[in-house]
């Protein structure tokens, strides 16, 4: 049963604009912190994010040599950038890690509507400490690290000096703010589906030296009128590629910007 803050998650109004200050759930406090809200709403609101993003996976990864092991996908939510990691690879074998119960059966709907994926992809539910394959040929982590503690990164980034081919790239995508600041409400998403159209809002404030906390709003509309809204708050640490770069040296590790990116690898 929902606790009462996720009951008053949905209400009804004829008001349209910027989300108002309502109670939020949060979910840092959460066993699953995408259950709440984001899992519903993530397949329809990311896919302009993937579009781009997708693109430049395929350039960075045109080279990667599926015979040294697979792709793994470190938080691979609904799964929906799979598809653009086979475009990239097309003999790969794919390792997606997802702790989210919400968000892999999203991911496992997905492999039962497309037998190539499934045929390729390993849904993982374990921690990332504790599921990352014996080899790799490629990482991808897109908007994750900061949700990565201290373990995990250390995990990730021995895994890359010493599992990884050398020259293999870890692609980490680094999206601004790189430093904690506040955030206006902002619709970044709104898509059309049947009668109704859901939006996606965003704010953000400061909450320490390298943290964010930002505010997520789930909104459907039927027309003017407001159906339902959900609103999450979260804690994400700020990366720039400089944060990234010094993270990773001590490691023997290299890291290069691309696009949205940072390439990280192993040199010999």
């Amino acid at each position: 049963m929902e606790s009462p803050a996720l009951e008053r998650s949905t209400r009804r109004t004829s008001e349209v604009g910027a989300p108002p200050e309502v109670a939020a759930i949060d979910a840092d406090l959460l066993a699953d912190p995408y259950g709440a809200a984001t899992a519903e709403f993530y397949e329809l609101l990311a896919t302009a994010h993937w579009e781009r993003t997708g693109a430049e996976l395929v350039d960075v990864l045109g080279g990667v040599d599926p015979s040294d092991g697979p792709i793994v996908d470190v938080g691979a939510g609904t799964g929906v950038g799979l598809s653009y990691l086979l475009a990239a690879v097309p003999r790969a074998e794919l390792y997606a890690i997802e702790p989210s119960r919400a968000m892999r059966t999203a991911l496992h709907t997905r492999l039962c509507l497309d037998h190539r994926l499934a045929d390729r992809v390993t849904v993982d539910p374990r921690p990332l400490q504790d599921a990352l394959p014996d080899r790799a040929s490629a990482i991808v982590l897109s908007a994750v690290l900061g949700h990565l503690d201290e373990i995990d990164r250390y995990r990730l980034w021995r895994f890359t000096a010493e599992q990884l081919p050398t020259g293999a790239p870890v692609v980490v995508e680094v999206l601004p703010p790189y430093r904690p600041i506040e955030v206006e409400p902002v619709r970044y998403a709104a898509v059309p589906v049947g009668r109704f159209t859901y939006e996606g809002w965003q704010s953000g404030e400061p909450a320490g030296d390298r943290l964010m906390r930002w505010t997520m709003t789930y909104r459907v509309l039927d027309g003017h009128v407001l159906v339902s809204e959900q609103t999450v708050r979260s804690t994400y640490r700020c990366w720039s590629p400089d944060d990234v770069r010094n993270e990773v040296e001590p490691f023997g590790l290299t890291a290069t910007e691309h696009g949205d990116a940072v390439i990280v690898r192993a040199v010999s």
